[in-house]
């Protein structure tokens, strides 16, 4: 069953010679930060046309620093890039502008907004050898940053492990 989310293509290409053994590369074109979870639409439709009303917010640079395992360090399943704190503050701020403008809100479960870039995934079990991996190139990542100018907001359908775009709302 496919899900849907706003959020923003981020193809982050620095922090992939990082990237140890055991994980896979996410697809460039795949790689996205979410604003906000809508989970399983009737209509996807409407929330692509809701989304039209967030094309006058102006585009604006989100910095990211740094790698992160996600869900936790002891269930490295993911490994994220994330953004730093006045970018987390700023994409906290953009979110809390898009449901004001679109209507369109987070499910009850996805509150809490962790905002991340996934960049790899694992689906082996977490051995020392795979934490002690994950936590070297945690520790190489935090010297390395990579900016990006975001122009447009996207309506993404997640569906079988892939992400594709359905809508977007370019940025005035």
């Amino acid at each position: 069953m496919a899900t849907y989310l706003v959020g923003i293509l981020a193809p982050l290409r620095r922090f992939d010679p990082l990237i140890p053994p055991g994980y896979e590369p996410i697809p460039l074109e795949e790689r996205h930060l979410t604003l906000i979870y809508l989970g399983y639409l009737e209509d996807p439709r409407e929330a692509a046309a809701r989304l039209k009303r967030a094309a006058s917010l102006s585009p604006f640079r989100l910095c990211f620093r740094g790698l992160e395992p996600f869900p936790s360090p002891l269930k490295p399943r993911y490994l994220a890039v994330v953004p730093v704190e006045e970018s987390r503050e700023l994409l906290g701020a953009v979110r809390r502008a898009v449901e004001e403008l679109t209507g369109l809100a987070p499910r009850d479960r996805y509150q809490a907004f962790r905002p991340h870039v996934s960049i790899a995934r694992t689906r082996l079990k977490p051995t020392l050898e795979l934490l002690r991996a994950v936590d070297r190139a945690v520790r190489r990542s935090r010297g390395v940053s990579e900016e990006l100018v975001v122009r447009q907001l996207s309506l993404l359908k997640a569906e079988g492990g892939r992400v594709s775009v359905m809508a977007s709302a370019r940025l005035s």
